[in-house]
């Protein structure tokens, strides 16, 4: 893992995401804009990991792995990837980038989140036929799916604590991997940004308080 030194306020430079682009509209009716990826050389900065000190770890709605009160954090980070909002998203335009992840020297992960923004993930307003499966991959294996309606935002937000103490270089695997269920323009999905807090005790704190 990534060996940070800690200096209050650093910002420390995350991944690139080389992104291409088209112009129809799917069977689905979903209006199709242009969209870049990776098959040409235009190049998005995704973001940057902004480190402080103290915080407070970041609540993750249904998640059992942090109890009730929510605890103070020695340092906390924030990766904010932007996914280009304003463009349409079809089956050849994963998303397929990394984030930093954070391990500092005297202090241990207390919790993690990531939090993807999403609109029009067709999957509760298209159960009768085919759903849209837009599948997130963080770490080596499958996280989950996005879920949502017809046109409508949403985020949901994962509990990836464990994923990022298994990960064993500076840097995680994210993925989305959208409309997996076709290899043709059937759904599209805008994507807004994906989001990985982590909030760190000093080492000695850890052995003190036991998680949960």
């Amino acid at each position: 893992m990534m060996k940070f030194r800690f200096v209050p306020g650093s910002i420390v430079c995350a991944s690139l995401l080389v992104v291409i682009g088209v112009g129809k509209v799917n069977a689905a009716g979903d209006a199709e804009t242009v969209f870049k990826d990776s098959k040409n050389s235009s190049v998005v900065q995704l973001g940057k990991i902004s480190v402080k000190r103290g915080g407070v770890e970041q609540r993750i709605a249904g998640a059992s792995s942090l109890s009730a009160a929510l605890k103070s954090c020695a340092l906390s980070t924030l990766q904010d990837m932007k996914l280009d909002e304003t463009n349409f998203r079809w089956h050849d335009e994963d998303v397929d980038s990394k984030f930093a992840d954070p391990d500092f020297v005297g202090y241990d992960l207390q919790s993690a989140k990531l939090c993807i923004k999403f609109k029009d993930v067709d999957f509760y307003s298209a159960t009768a036929y085919t759903p849209e499966l837009d599948v997130v991959q963080f770490g080596s294996t499958v996280l989950d799916i996005l879920r949502g309606s017809n046109n409508k935002i949403g985020e949901q937000c994962w509990d990836v604590k464990s994923r990022l103490q298994g990960n064993a270089g500076p840097n995680i695997p994210f993925i989305v991997n959208v409309d997996a269920a076709h290899d043709y323009n059937y759904w599209g999905v805008y994507l807004y940004h994906a989001k990985l807090t982590t909030c760190h005790v000093s080492s000695a704190m850890s052995l003190v308080l036991p998680e949960k």
